[in-house]
């Protein structure tokens, strides 16, 4: 054993009995509950192995982590359970189905966007999350088990157990089964990356895919392996922790279990395995722990966003290494330009542009008067929707920083304002300016590990933020939100009268009160999009490592996003709490936060107007939509935001990378192409725009030819000279 592994196994072991004598001082944490964390915490450290496997050959994160062994491995428990089937035999069918399913996720998806962003290819692996859980949901269905129903899991180990000296279980069969499974694992896992040759190469493209390419190693085939890997992985987690909690309702095991996951993946740096699997396993223990003593997993979900940034922090040289890599490859989502110089003033330009705009300002006007009265509350909700749609477009669109708990930031406007409207009845525009500054002074705290963590990385961070304002924050259980929220169990916060004449308890009113404010969010972002501050951050965005050659200071140039946009969210967050009347946390929750970032990369994250449309549009159809199809039966309305999120996504990404925005501004210049035809004149931007898509339709056809051929020539035993030409 040499020194240097020597004092790290130490430091490893020192962490270890500091952790076990804190939980069992702070917690008071018993034998049989340790244990249990334990295995429960296996189950993390496995699917976090997974998104370590994906992320070190794709490098992005893997939000389909456990939703690709959740799918073979609910089958194979609802057969043993619903259908009496034996215990191993369907053990195996989950193990035969779990490859399956990873292949055919890379293979008809993941290889379809290998050329895209990573930024791209990580939302696509939300929307195979999403997909996944349309086939759990109805395999209980088809197998006869009730809706919302966890069975309980029979096992030939369920007999075994070991007892204290007051006749408690402290170890069970389940759980030698659990944890039996995970060393198992690991062996095995360590041996294949060892041993053999795939192994080998796995581990090859991962350091750097393009020299392993250069080096003849079939990359493509060794990150199909990663993600066989990672379904097997995840089939066998689910599989041996379901008789300690129960079948899984949910393919996607839901984002909570997918923060502790990444989590643990994140302590073990992305890439080392054991570490992963020891960080799940304390992190399971402190769920645990959480529970007991608390009733609740609040607050392990807020140590959650404290452990995330301290490993992100403390490794940073790491990560810089690890971005250079592979996240340097880092593509811009796709630019819009606006309309050319030589047509911008035309009649017929102008007239399009005052017609489209007259055309969506008389909808916004006429709808408060055309629907009925009861249905304008849940109409105010979709301007304000659209303002934190503005803010994710400053963060991630032209920031390029992934916000996947936008509405923590939204939580705070309405935390820091909400208390003091319902307490001291402060004025509206006071109450805005405060929930503004919240979300400005949140929003630069959350974003200074930005100056160190890149894209990727941020996401972790603002996923758990958002369960941090939502699962602990905005709670009065909790001493933050003891302290600012609303006082008393019927809380009310009372819109005033503006300047004498405008009462915002009258719903139309303040309808257009919050439409006000969107067009208010949507020219403050466009204006800072068109000064150097916007070009700075695009620059910034594209070329990290070029910006500052230029004198562009890359710490203030993110501060200025996170705050501009945090500003913008909470903005939107005093307006939730007026329309509600309150400050609800299960209205500012991760669910949400998800839901709106795939509707704005729907809609095109860089493009204001497209993105605020893709937020309002995909709202309206969730608040409006189940009364107009509800005579589909329950199961369809439960499906078809799945259906959005999921496959459609999936489709309208691969056609339009850009989002919905793409098909719009394509239509633009085909009808600006025709009036330049029409004027004879020469539009040198558009002529090149036109030739260069030509380009790279005619390039991406000899790219797919030149792939099929690669991949003939891997299909051959180059070793053997088995089946040369």
């Amino acid at each position: 054993m040499t020194p240097q592994l020597a004092r790290r196994l130490g430091t490893y072991a020192g962490a270890v009995v500091v952790f076990y004598v804190v939980v069992r001082l702070w917690f008071g944490l018993s034998e049989p509950s340790m244990v249990q964390g334990i295995a429960l915490g296996s189950l993390y450290g496995v699917i976090g192995v997974g998104l370590i496997l994906i992320y070190r050959t794709n490098r992005i994160i893997n939000f389909a982590a456990a939703a690709l062994g959740a799918v073979p491995a609910i089958l194979g428990l609802l057969l043993h359970v619903q259908r009496h089937w034996n215990y191993w035999l369907v053990l195996a069918i989950a193990l035969v189905g779990a490859p399956i399913v990873g292949a055919l996720v890379d293979f008809l998806v993941i290889r379809r966007f290998a050329k895209s962003p990573r930024l791209i290819l990580t939302v696509i692996t939300i929307g195979v999350a999403q997909s996944l859980a349309i086939l759990g949901f109805f395999i209980p269905v088809w197998l006869g088990a009730r809706a919302g129903e966890i069975p309980n899991v029979p096992t030939p180990f369920q007999g075994f157990h070991i007892n204290n000296g007051r006749g408690q279980p402290v170890l069970t069969g389940n759980q030698v089964s659990a944890l039996v499974t995970v060393i198992v694992l690991s062996a095995l896992l360590a041996g294949f990356l060892r041993y053999t040759r795939i192994g080998v190469a796995l581990r090859a493209s991962a350091e750097n895919a393009d020299r392993a390419s250069l080096l003849g190693i079939p990359v493509r085939r060794v990150q199909t392996v990663a993600w066989v890997a990672a379904a097997v992985l995840a089939t066998l987690a689910i599989f041996v922790q379901s008789p300690l909690i129960g079948v899984p309702n949910d393919a996607t095991l839901g984002f909570d279990a997918l923060l502790y996951a990444l989590a643990a993946a994140v302590v073990a740096r992305m890439e080392r395995i054991g570490l992963c699997l020891v960080a799940g396993m304390g992190i399971g223990v402190l769920v645990t722990a959480s529970i007991a003593k608390f009733g609740s997993g609040d607050y392990s979900t807020a140590l959650m966003l404290i452990i995330i940034l301290v490993a992100l922090l403390l490794q940073r040289g790491t990560l810089a290494r690890a971005y250079d890599a592979g996240v340097s490859t880092w593509e811009s989502v796709k630019q819009f330009r606006p309309i050319p110089a030589e047509l911008r003033n035309l009649p017929e330009v102008v007239g399009a542009r005052i017609g489209v705009t007259a055309v969506i300002a008389a909808g916004a006007i006429a709808t408060p008067f055309l629907i009925h009265r009861a249905d304008l509350p849940t109409l105010q909700v979709l301007p304000i929707y659209g303002i934190v749609a503005v803010s994710l477009v400053v963060l991630t669109g032209w920031a390029g920083q992934i916000s996947l708990g936008q509405f923590g930031l939204v939580g705070a406007g309405a935390l820091a304002s909400g208390g003091l409207i319902a307490n001291h009845n402060i004025d509206f525009f006071v109450a805005m300016a405060i929930g503004i500054g919240a979300g400005v002074l949140v929003a630069v705290v959350i974003g200074l590990p930005a100056v160190r963590i890149q894209g990727l990385y941020l996401a972790v961070t603002t996923l758990a933020f958002g369960y941090f304002m939502s699962g602990f924050a905005m709670k009065r259980s909790h001493w933050i939100g003891k302290w600012l929220l609303p006082k008393g169990v019927a809380s009310h916060l009372a819109r005033p009268i503006l300047y004498g004449r405008l009462d915002l308890e009258n719903e139309r009113t303040f309808y257009f009160i919050c439409l006000v404010f969107l067009l208010v969010a949507i020219l403050a972002a466009l204006s800072f999009r068109r000064n150097r501050s916007g070009r700075v951050l695009i620059a910034a965005r594209d070329n990290s490592r070029a910006a500052p050659a230029y004198s562009i200071n890359l710490v203030r140039t993110r501060l200025a996003a996170f705050a501009v946009s945090g500003g913008i969210a909470g903005m939107a967050g005093v307006l939730l709490a007026y329309q509600q009347h309150t400050v609800q946390a299960q209205s500012f929750d991760v669910f949400s936060s998800i839901t709106l970032f795939l509707a704005v990369t729907i809609g095109g994250l860089t493009s204001v107007p497209f993105a605020v449309s893709g937020a309002i549009s995909l709202e309206l159809f969730t608040l409006f939509g189940p009364r107009f199809y509800q005579q589909l039966g329950s199961t369809f309305i439960a499906v078809v935001p799945l259906l959005i999120t999921g496959p459609l996504l999936i489709v309208n990404m691969y056609f339009y990378p850009g989002g919905s925005a793409e098909a719009g501004f394509q239509s633009r210049d085909r009808y600006l192409r025709w009036v330049a035809r029409r004027r004879d004149i020469l539009v040198p931007s558009l002529v090149a725009d036109r030739r260069v898509e030509q380009a790279e339709e005619a390039k991406a056809d000899v790219v797919m030819a030149a792939e099929r051929h690669v991949e003939e020539l891997e299909s051959f035993d180059v070793t053997t000279g088995a089946g040369k030409r």
